[in-house]
């Protein structure tokens, strides 16, 4: 029997809503594949089945996802798009946002969030990637095993958290990096999402 990975099925089922949002289609199972860097189709293929026999996806007679989200752009939240961030700085200072997006709650939920570029590739074994945009629930505490985006140093890194006894562990998710080990952070929020660079 096999195992069904619950977050690959979740993360499968938000990269279709937000991409059908963005591009008014479906994404094909290749780019499902790509996007969540799993290894066959036929493993796309195994969840898009369990989604739909759940009922949270459609298929059309062609075979491929249906567009089942009917999107309500008027439940939104603004959604800040953030540069560098430095030590001193608040996130959204105005000299840091680069932009905002209006994004619907139905995907997003109603949280305070930021928008970050993903810069270098620290963190590809979790799926983030250079140039990715990160959806960033705004928080000052986080969970082990959270992805945050913390002030160290002079500016703001992305690792996954946690916390020892007598430290705090920055582990990144490649194993070109060392870990970084400190007393002294300011945790700015916790990744929820990404959204691969096309």
């Amino acid at each position: 029997m096999k195992v069904i990975n619950d977050k690959i099925l979740q993360n499968i089922l938000q990269f279709v809503k937000v991409f059908q949002l963005e591009n008014g289609r479906s994404p094909t199972y290749r780019e499902i594949k790509n996007h969540l860097n799993l290894s066959s189709l036929s493993i796309v293929n195994r969840y898009i089945s369990i989604l739909v026999d759940r009922g949270d996806l459609k298929k059309d007679d062609s075979g491929t996802i249906d567009i089942t989200y009917n999107i309500n752009l008027s439940q939104s939240i603004l959604a800040p798009v953030v540069g560098e961030v430095r030590c001193g700085e608040p996130i959204l200072a105005q000299e840091n946002i680069e932009s905002v997006f209006r994004l619907p709650t139905e995907i997003f939920g109603h949280d305070n969030i930021f928008l970050l570029h993903a810069r270098g590739d620290s963190m590809e074994g979790a799926g983030i990637r250079e140039g990715d945009l990160l959806v960033v629930k705004q928080c000052s505490q986080a969970e082990n095993g959270d992805i945050v985006v913390a002030l160290l140093d002079d500016s703001a890194t992305v690792k996954t958290f946690y916390k020892k006894k007598d430290c705090i562990v920055l582990h990144p998710e490649n194993d070109k990096y060392e870990d970084i080990i400190t007393k002294d952070i300011k945790i700015l929020g916790v990744v929820q999402q990404y959204i691969h660079k096309l």
